[in-house]
């Protein structure tokens, strides 16, 4: 029996695979003290539990079974991804206590991969040093996507569109990564529901100089007030912006910032790859809403995008699913 669980801002996924990832049972559970104790009671024990972790820093490039010094290394990541690793180490070290084995899946692990040059960030040299560099996220959705793909995308350049509340792309040529959206945090890249994606960084500048602004409201601005949101002033939800864009502007201005932005991105990436073969959308608002796909290739017709576009489910508990059935397979657990 394999547990899976997904740790977000509020809550814990959770999902319960048999041995031949058949999912036998799967909910959320509000996160707090006593979040771990109420998933345990509700599924059988685990042989091995499996995580998502957002941020593997460069040294984590595959899953990796977790020990005290790999929980002390994911603690050193902390700076790299504040939002995130707290919340997620939390769960990962009450489990530990409890002695169970336990598979770290990091999302940045699949950008490992891309080419150097595309790694990096202009910046001086001795920051790449010290790990300031693009990792990129969403990589087990990614992972996922190329797998169902298969043979389909053998030499092929690809676009993979994962929007979601976080949304970022990615480009892959020939099944392997070679360009991302998102870079340092999962703040970069396009728009998001409640993140501004890339921004000017002299506008950190100038709200730290001018406006008194402090790291804490700086990140609260970036994650959590910005995207969606920030533009239309009533909601980070895609669904509901919908509703109102037809009668409040300010609601219309985030539905077409959002898609202008992923326009944007899907044609820098069929530059970088010298053409485009194949459109994946996936993510909740990328497999749910054909009106957002449909304004996002407006415009994109000299790519010939009619017929290279397909709309594929992501599945990131059945991903790590499979790595941890990959150790217990290989005897490594």
């Amino acid at each position: 029996m394999i547990l899976t669980l997904n740790v977000g801002s509020s809550s814990i996924k959770y999902t319960f695979f048999d041995e031949a990832l058949k999912v036998l049972e799967e909910d959320d559970v509000p996160l707090g003290d006593d979040a771990v104790d109420e998933v345990l009671r509700k599924v059988p024990k685990p042989k091995v539990v499996g995580h998502r972790v957002v941020h593997g820093g460069s040294q984590f490039d595959q899953p990796t079974r977790i020990t005290d010094s790999i929980i002390e290394k994911i603690e050193m990541l902390i700076p790299f991804s504040p939002v995130h690793l707290p919340k997620e180490l939390a769960v990962i070290k009450k489990l530990h206590k409890k002695g169970f084995l336990q598979i770290a899946c990091f999302d940045t692990a699949f950008h490992h991969s891309m080419p150097i040059l595309h790694q990096h960030f202009p910046l001086p040299v001795f920051l790449w040093s010290e790990g300031v560099k693009r990792y990129g996220f969403h990589g087990l959705s990614y992972e996922y996507i190329l797998q169902h793909l298969g043979e389909e995308a053998e030499g092929k350049k690809i676009v993979i569109a994962h929007l979601g509340s976080g949304a970022s792309m990615a480009a892959v040529l020939n099944q392997q990564p070679f360009d991302t959206t998102m870079g340092f945090t999962p703040a970069g890249g396009i728009m998001m529901s409640s993140r501004s994606g890339d921004i000017d960084p002299g506008v950190i500048s100038y709200l730290m100089r001018e406006k008194g602004y402090g790291v804490s409201q700086i990140d609260e601005l970036i994650n959590f007030q910005s995207g969606l949101l920030g533009i239309s002033e009533k909601s980070s939800d895609m669904k509901e912006l919908l509703e109102l864009s037809p009668h409040d502007k300010k609601a219309q201005m985030a539905v077409s910032l959002f898609c202008y932005s992923a326009r944007k991105a899907i044609g820098s990436f069929a530059a970088a790859l010298g053409g485009l073969d194949l459109l994946v959308f996936t993510g909740g608002i990328g497999e749910k809403s054909e009106e957002i796909r449909s304004k996002i290739c407006e415009g994109l017709e000299f790519l010939d995008i009619k017929n290279k576009i397909r709309v594929i489910p992501t599945n990131e508990d059945l991903m790590i699913a499979r790595h941890v059935k990959a150790f217990i397979e290989a005897g490594e657990v």
